[in-house]
């Protein structure tokens, strides 16, 4: 499938998708941009923001704006009410992994003011970047890593954001990640998800066809960065310490989320399987700390 064929057809899906939400989340990215542009009456839809102070707030409102939403809420959390985000997530998704929490912070800040507001139905980006190449790590791969790395992710993916909104019982879609937009996906070449400087191609140009440049030149920022939130906990975290832990936290934030989680529940319990915390691997990650392990080895972790 050729990349305009593509395009028309995933417009299509998405916009079929997105029709019976009132509400989306909206960081200004590339996949929630799509998704409010592509949405049959966005003139009534009502989008959420979380400002951390991070770059999504501007790129958020030169969407809303150029897109004329019938509303675009900005949440701009205290640290008390980004503290109590924190607990939720640690207690609900028992992991200190510092990526994983200041992503769910937003997610969890986002949805709650979604169900406060009214929201029956909330559209999220989850999936764009495993479908349409969002992460940096693959521009430069060979085009069958590429390819096959889509499709193992259109057989299985985290959809963090459904998973909170779960958790809070508020509807979350994915108008990018369905069965229709994952065959599409899964009939791409390459060189329609990635020129190898910048991926999901295929969605830039459905903003450029919406006279959108500057939307769809926006380079990848994840959630954490783009809201603020990482920044934000990285501020909280100065000065931990890991002493008392029955393992030694890779980082300040690390050491610092396991001792707030402890303080409000208990650890999971070890299990032999993560060689940096001791818990249990599953397909090669560890969901306590967030370290990638494969033959024993750890690949990838955060640190400070």
């Amino acid at each position: 499938m050729w990349c305009e064929e593509a395009r028309e057809l995933l417009e299509h899906l998405i916009s079929s998708e997105a029709e019976g939400c009132d509400c989306s989340l909206l960081s200004g990215g590339v996949d929630t941009s799509v998704i409010v542009a592509l949405h049959p009456r966005r003139e009534r839809l009502r989008a959420i923001t979380v400002d951390l102070g991070g770059e999504d707030a501007r790129f958020a409102a030169l969407a809303a704006k150029l897109l004329g939403l019938g509303e675009h809420l900005v949440i701009k959390p205290s640290i008390e009410e980004y503290l109590e985000a924190v607990d939720w997530v640690l207690v609900n998704f028992k992991t200190i992994d510092p990526i994983e929490v200041s992503c769910d912070v937003v997610h969890y800040l986002s949805l709650r003011a979604a169900k406060a507001s009214g929201c029956s139905c909330v559209l999220s980006g989850d999936g764009g970047d495993e479908l349409f190449v969002g992460y940096t790590f693959l521009f430069k791969r060979a085009p069958e890593e590429v390819l096959e790395w889509v499709r193992e992710r259109a057989e299985s993916s985290r959809l963090p954001t459904v998973e909170v909104g779960e958790r809070l019982d508020i509807e979350v879609r994915t108008p990018l990640y369905t069965e229709g937009t994952k065959r599409v996906a899964l009939g791409l070449p390459v060189h329609c998800l990635t020129d190898g400087r910048q991926g999901k191609l295929v969605l830039r140009e459905v903003l450029r066809r919406r006279g959108l440049e500057e939307l769809a030149r926006r380079p990848k920022a994840p959630v954490n960065v783009g809201s603020g939130s990482m920044e934000v906990l990285k501020s909280l975290v100065a000065g931990a310490s890991g002493e008392g832990l029955d393992f030694a936290p890779p980082s300040r934030a690390h050491a610092w989320l396991a001792r707030r989680l402890s303080s409000l529940t208990e650890l999971p319990p070890r299990t032999g399987g993560c060689p940096v915390c001791g818990r249990a691997v599953r397909r090669n990650y560890c969901t306590f700390c967030g370290a990638y392990v494969k033959g024993g080895r750890v690949l990838l972790h955060y640190s400070d």
